[in-house]
């Protein structure tokens, strides 16, 4: 009986605790800089992230992710696009951020972007392309499908 009685509890604790990291959220900084590998890791086939380095580009602590490559400042005015450095025709300018569902920040307002989420967290992700480059969208969007962002709700 003692023996049924230590294994239903042994059971039921490796129950709870799993149950238990199920629930957690993801170490949300890790995913941060593992998109960020993945992203050093397209540069061979994407001059444009010739300059990024998961080093520099990376801010795990503050969620984020932000690059630019021949870039200028905006020649217009008005929408999200007029403050951030605006792609040249071989640039890229990109920012990806994990944040609180409930922010107000002005990044994360911006009507016309799919509101994408991993776990409870809300996703950002804006992205400026030049017209000469081979676009890398489709690539970051399949990496962060393979961290687990996905449409909110979904």
């Amino acid at each position: 009986m003692t023996i049924k009685f230590n294994c239903l509890l042994l059971l039921i604790g490796n129950l709870l605790m799993s149950s238990t990291a199920l629930a957690a959220d993801p170490d949300y900084p890790t995913v941060i800089d593992n998109i960020g590998q993945d992203i050093a890791e397209l540069k061979s086939a994407f001059p444009q992230l010739s300059d990024f380095s998961a080093d520099k580009n990376v801010h795990a602590e503050q969620l984020q992710i932000t690059y630019q490559y021949n870039t200028h400042k905006a020649r217009h005015y008005g929408g999200w696009t007029a403050g951030v450095p605006n792609p040249d025709s071989d640039g890229i300018w990109f920012y990806l951020d994990i944040h609180d569902a409930a922010s107000n920040a002005q990044i994360h307002t911006q009507p016309v972007t799919l509101p994408i989420c991993l776990d409870n967290k809300r996703v950002s992700f804006l992205i400026l392309e030049g017209d000469e480059t081979k676009s890398i969208q489709a690539s970051i969007w399949g990496i962060l499908k393979n961290h687990g962002i996905k449409p909110c709700g979904s």
